[in-house]
């Protein structure tokens, strides 16, 4: 058995892997890197061949897309210039280093290879780090610097990995050229962003359909990546500027049953990318291990070790400089030093790397101009691989360890959206009583109206004064909506309701219950 089911059973794997990640409060690109390298072992699995060119065309747009979807732009915005020291200034440095590292331990490979490699690994993903953290009573700023950080760092980390292996297959490399070049496609990148950025997803905002707009939006980042490839500019650039115009016109623009739809749509598709990438790295490993040699593939994974401690000194050096740049600069108290020395050292552990540097390094060209092998590659993608898997491993496992030794508390405390929820209602009362001297709605649905949003005010009364017990009140309505459920299924077993109306009251039934199971999780 091989081809489609062999990957369909893989993927199911790997969905599984995904669910015992969730089941354990273990991030899944922890277990999917893990059960990547598994396959690594497993005899008889045979190699895919594949276009690298369509390995970043068919992954990064929608990643990057979600990413920027996913961000809070006013709190993007207040947190820039950390932002940028870390995605700018610590991809730039970690580059040049790591591919001064790679020419020290490889010198038979060219210098743009070299520089490649440093670009691949560059870029750290937040995705395990943030799952970790939300799970303690962590600063929220400290969250968004970490997802700005993965976001911009992409962009940045993939131009230059473009530059590299633009040089690689000419020959030839100019660091004027080269900047030049990098200045040039971030600018371009930017503008296509912006522009694209207001035109796509306005235009799906207009669609009356909530799933045609959900359908459209998965266009979204390949139309904006595939203009700003045809203008030879940053199409990264150009997708993660448009998530980010995009997050905000979802706000203002869009249905909510079309948000609704889009975030559990979207969740389950970035889920299925991540799948879909550690399966192709597993299959390759076992090809790569075989031509590299075992004694060889033994020596790369101790410099890939030395890599990954080389560039956790870097980030830990980085962010501790700036820190202490600060503090001194500004003549601050030492208890207040004292505390960003905490959240430094929490932003300096969280540099796992993921997702992107694994595209990137799968999409490495095969071949040189000339038609021989391109050097180094199987080399470039083990070593990225190892150094995902360290990472995520001696970071993403030992991260809870550091929080608590910083006494950083575990916490599944809900936030207080009682006062929020209680304004609204007053807004909304008040709009009901505007409406009524404007003659818009008649005395009977007045009353109607100020009934419900009364309701609506005592339910958020009793729901405030539930949160230190657990919520009783929520797990019993979450009970009795089940018996409602059951309910419904025997009257539907039973032909007393057809199918169409037993699919209207089931999904009235499910948006209720997610509504209440969103309170308590």
């Amino acid at each position: 058995m091989n081809g489609w089911p062999i990957f369909v059973i893989l993927m199911s794997i790997a969905i599984i892997l995904v669910g015992i990640g969730l089941k354990w409060r273990i991030p899944y690109p922890i277990t999917l890197v893990l059960g990547g390298a598994a396959l690594g072992f497993i005899p008889g699995l045979k190699e895919i061949h594949f276009n690298p060119n369509l390995i970043l065309i068919i992954v990064l747009p929608p990643i990057l897309f979600y990413a920027a979807y996913s961000i809070s732009n006013k709190e993007f915005l207040k947190n820039i210039y950390d932002i940028l020291w870390l995605a700018l200034g610590l991809v730039l440095a970690t580059t040049f280093i790591v591919g001064l590292i790679f020419k020290g331990l490889f010198p038979e490979y060219p210098w743009a290879l070299a520089f490649a490699f440093g670009a691949i690994v560059s870029p750290p993903d937040a995705v395990a780090a943030t799952a970790i953290l939300k799970r303690f009573s962590i600063n929220s700023r400290l969250l968004t610097i970490l997802e700005g950080e993965s976001l911009i760092n992409d962009a940045t980390g993939l131009v230059l990995y473009k530059l590299a292996v633009i040089a690689l297959l000419a020959g030839s490399f100019s660091v004027t050229e080269a900047s030049f070049e990098f200045v040039q496609m971030a600018i371009g990148g930017i503008a296509i962003g912006i522009l694209s950025g207001y035109l796509l997803n306005l235009f799906s905002s207009k669609f009356f359909s909530p799933i045609l707009a959900v359908v459209f939006s998965f266009a979204i980042p390949y139309i904006a990546y595939s203009a700003a490839d045809f203008f030879e500019v940053s199409g990264v650039l150009a997708v993660v500027i448009n998530g980010l115009i995009g997050s905000r016109l979802l706000i203002t623009h869009f249905m909510s049953i079309t948000r609704i739809i889009a975030w559990v749509t979207w969740d389950v598709f970035i889920i299925i990318l991540n799948c879909f990438i550690f399966i192709l790295i597993g299959l390759q490993l076992q090809g790569i291990v075989e031509r590299l040699t075992f004694s060889k593939a033994f020596l790369y994974s101790f410099y890939a070790f030395l890599i990954t401690a080389a560039m956790m000194l870097i980030r830990f050096i980085w962010v501790y400089a700036r820190n202490r740049a600060i503090c001194m600069s500004r003549n601050i108290v030492s208890q207040f030093c004292q505390t960003n020395f905490g959240d430094a050292a929490i932003i300096s552990w969280c540099g796992m790397r993921g997702i992107v540097s694994l595209a990137a390094a799968l999409a490495l060209p095969f071949y040189l101009p000339d038609g021989t092998d391109l050097p180094g590659r199987d080399v470039v993608i083990f070593l990225t691989f190892l150094i995902i898997v360290y990472t995520m491993l001696i970071a993403g496992l030992s991260l809870p360890l550091l929080l608590k030794s910083l006494h950083v508390e575990e916490t599944e405390e809900i936030k207080d959206a009682t006062i929020p929820r209680k304004k609204l209602i007053r807004t909304a009362q008040s709009e009901i009583e505007n409406l009524r001297q404007s003659k818009l709605i008649e005395e009977e649905d007045y009353l109607f109206l100020l009934t419900y949003f009364k309701l609506r005010h005592q339910m958020l009364e009793i729901s405030s004064r539930q949160d230190k017990l657990k919520h009783p009140i929520e797990s019993a309505r979450l009970k009795i909506i089940s018996r409602k459920r059951k309910h419904l299924i025997e009257m539907w077993e039973k032909n007393e309701i057809n199918d169409e109306l037993f699919n209207l009251l089931e999904g009235e039934i499910d948006l209720e219950e997610s509504s209440i199971a969103r309170a308590i999780l």
